[in-house]
């Protein structure tokens, strides 16, 4: 048995081999830190449009992640804590609406807003996503329609979770 695996006579320490040590090491490393500021993934592939809007919500106090493809935006929800994800809906490869039924199938309670010019999205599109907005419109309905989206967000977190009674268990109560 290696040295480095075997408990010292002494003391009562064991310690664990290193590859062990090692993926403990490296599981820590990933790990997402919240930073008090909601988090903004925002996903469309016109950088020039991208820029600005990171610029606008960094300057409001949001803490933004962006990505120029839905592929790329889905790993950023996988590897990040996220509150709203902003995404255009026309998109080469991977177009908004599946991008939000990925994000909805890692982080149901993560709200999706379809920020697009088309408007011919279609019916099954605005079925997973929580909030549409117009491209044409200005950056204050944009603004607007995340604080929405947060605020609801943050108020179905509030709610108690329903509290189960025994007889929906079938169980007997005593009076």
């Amino acid at each position: 048995m290696p040295r480095s695996a075997r408990a010292s006579s002494n003391s009562t320490r064991v310690v664990k081999p290193a590859i062990w040590r090692s993926h403990s090491a490296s599981v820590a490393k990933k790990r997402p830190v919240c930073s008090g500021r909601p988090t903004l993934l925002l996903v469309d592939d016109f950088q020039p449009g991208l820029a600005l809007y990171r610029a606008m919500f960094e300057g409001l106090g949001f803490k933004v992640l962006t990505a120029t493809s839905g592929k790329q935006g889905v790993r950023l929800a996988a590897e990040n804590l996220i509150d709203v994800v902003v995404t255009d809906y026309e998109m080469p490869g991977m177009n908004g609406e599946a991008l939000a039924v990925a994000v909805k199938a890692l982080k149901p309670r993560v709200p999706v807003v379809l920020f697009s010019g088309s408007t011919l999205v279609p019916l099954s599109a605005r079925r997973v996503i929580d909030a549409f907005c117009d491209k044409a419109g200005s950056r204050n309905q944009l603004s607007t329609t995340i604080h929405r989206v947060l605020l609801k967000k943050r108020t179905r977190a509030l709610q108690p979770p329903a509290v189960g009674r025994a007889s929906d268990e079938g169980r007997r109560t005593v009076a």
